[in-house]
């Protein structure tokens, strides 16, 4: 007796169509030039999250630079570099 399968879609073409969305869509922002604003505030997250630890009194050290047990302060939520962090 043969076994009744489901007439979908194979996840292999559901995931590359996904794969493709995504592309299309990056590909669509880079030629329409949205690109450049989201870069932008990019920037300026970095740039508050730098002056908000220089104004607290601290200085800014790169992950791979912090020392054992380091005195941290909370400088600000956006750190979109993801790699500096604020001492004391």
């Amino acid at each position: 007796m043969k076994s009744k399968r489901g007439q979908g879609l194979p996840m292999n073409t559901i995931v590359i169509a996904a794969i493709v969305l995504i592309v299309l869509v990056v590909l669509i922002m880079i030629f329409t030039g949205n690109m450049g604003g989201w870069t932008k505030n990019v920037d300026e997250a970095q740039q508050s999250f730098e002056d908000s630890c220089l104004n607290k009194g601290g200085r800014l050290v790169k992950e791979e630079n912090l020392p054992d047990n380091p005195s941290l302060i909370p400088a600000s939520d956006d750190n979109p570099e993801g790699g500096l962090f604020c001492l004391k």
